[in-house]
C-alpha cells in the first residue's frame, strides 16, 4: 500500500484535472470499509484544497450488486445533494436510483474507480500517459465507428461476432467529468457505442476476464442470437457464469448492452475491470444495465456484468481497424 505523501499527488491530479470542481461545489467524496482510507482521505484534502464545498462518506461494504443498488436513505441524500461525486467504489452503485436521479434531475457529475490491487496501474494511467494523445486517438475511433455500418470482431481463440453500429452514437470515457448529468470511471480512456440490439450475431470467446471470476484461464464462449446469450459453453469458468446470470433473475442481463475498446498504453489484464477495460486494443462487451446516454433499447437493470477479450481483431466494414493489442497505423492513429 502506497503512503499517505503519494496518495496526496495522485490526489492532486485526479481533482484538479478529471473531477474539475469549482469554488463552493457540492463534492461528495465516497467510499467504503474495505478501502484504504489515506486515498479517500487525500482526495478530500485535494477537494478542500480546490476550493470545492468537499465531504467524505464511508459507506459499509454491500454483499453484492444488489445490495449496492440500493443505498440507505443518508448515503441516498448525500447522493441527491451534491454536484460532483468522486468514488473509489465501484460495486453497483452507479445503477441505484439515487445515483441515475441525481445525474438526471440534478446534473450530477460522477466519476468512479476502485483502486485496490491496481494500485500502481492508476497511478502510471494517469501520470505516466501522454493523455491528449490517447484522447485524440479515442476522438478518431469515435469518428470511425460513427461512420461504420457493420462491425466485426475476431480472435485467435475462436470470437467471431458482427454486429451493426449506425445509427447508434459513440461516446468516449476519457475518465475526467466535462458535461452535466455524466458518469464516467478513471483514469481513462475508451470508447463506448450500443450496437443495434437485433444485429449482434456470433460467438464471443472470453479469453483474458469477466468482471464476476476476474481473471479467466480457461477461455469460454457465449453464443449470441439477435443480442442476447443463448447459450454459455466451456468448463468450470463458463458453469460459474452461467449460474451468476441465473442467479440474477433478470432477463436483461443476457442483453449485450455496450462494445467499448480500450486505449491507455498502460493497462494490461489484471483481472480487475478498472483496468482490463482500458488496455490498449482490448474488447469489453458489457451485458445487462445499459447508461442511458448510449441511446441503446436494453434499458436499466439492477445488474451489470463486463467480458474481456485481450487482443482481437476489429473489422470496421471489412478493414480492420485494431488487432494484436494495437490500433492500425494506416488509420492515422498515434503511437504512444
Amino acid at each position: 500500500m502506497y503512503s499517505i505523501p503519494f496518495w496526496d499527488e495522485f490526489a492532486e491530479e485526479t481533482i484538479k484535472k478529471l473531477v474539475r470542481p469549482k469554488p463552493g461545489d457540492p463534492l461528495l467524496i465516497l467510499t467504503d470499509t474495505s478501502k484504504d482510507l489515506n486515498l479517500a482521505q487525500a482526495f478530500l484534502a485535494a477537494g478542500i484544497r480546490a476550493g470545492a464545498d468537499a465531504q467524505l462518506m464511508i459507506k459499509s461494504r454491500a454483499k453484492n450488486a444488489y445490495d449496492a443498488a440500493h443505498p440507505g436513505p443518508i448515503l441516498a441524500a448525500a447522493i441527491k445533494s451534491s454536484k460532483l461525486i468522486l468514488s473509489i467504489v465501484d460495486d453497483g452503485i452507479d445503477t441505484s436510483e439515487p445515483i441515475l436521479d441525481a445525474r438526471q434531475n440534478g446534473g450530477t457529475r460522477v466519476l468512479f474507480s476502485d483502486v485496490t490491487g491496481v494500485e500502481r496501474y492508476v497511478v502510471r494511467a494517469l501520470l505516466d500517459v501522454d493523455v491528449e494523445a490517447m484522447l485524440r486517438n479515442g476522438e478518431k475511433i469515435v469518428k470511425l465507428w460513427d461512420e461504420t455500418d457493420q462491425c466485426r470482431v475476431t480472435s485467435p481463440q475462436g470470437t467471431d461476432v458482427s454486429f451493426q453500429l449506425k445509427p447508434r452514437k459513440c461516446t468516449l470515457g476519457d475518465g475526467a467529468l466535462t458535461k452535466d448529468g455524466e458518469s464516467d470511471f478513471f483514469p481513462g480512456a475508451q470508447v463506448n457505442i450500443a450496437p443495434v440490439e437485433e444485429t449482434i450475431n456470433g460467438v464471443i470467446v472470453i479469453d483474458a476476464s469477466d468482471s464476476v471470476q476476474g481473471l479467466v484461464h480457461a477461455p469460454y464462449k457465449f453464443i449470441m442470437e439477435k443480442g442476447v446469450i443463448t447459450a454459455v459453453e466451456g468448463g468450470k469458468e463458463a458453469d460459474v457464469m452461467r449460474n451468476w446470470l441465473a442467479n440474477c433473475n433478470d432477463d436483461t442481463i443476457y442483453k449485450l448492452c455496450h462494445f467499448s475498446i480500450g486505449l491507455n498504453p498502460q493497462a494490461g489484464i489484471s483481472g480487475k475491470m478498472i483496468e482490463d477495460e482500458r488496455m490498449l486494443g482490448a474488447i469489453d462487451f458489457g451485458f445487462g444495465y445499459q447508461n442511458p446516454s448510449l441511446g441503446g433499447t436494453v434499458g436499466l437493470s439492477d445488474y451489470h456484468m463486463d467480458i474481456m477479450l485481450a487482443t482481437p481483431t476489429v473489422y470496421l466494414d471489412g478493414k480492420e481497424m485494431s488487432g494484436g493489442g494495437q490500433l492500425n497505423p494506416k488509420f492515422g492513429f498515434e503511437v504512444l
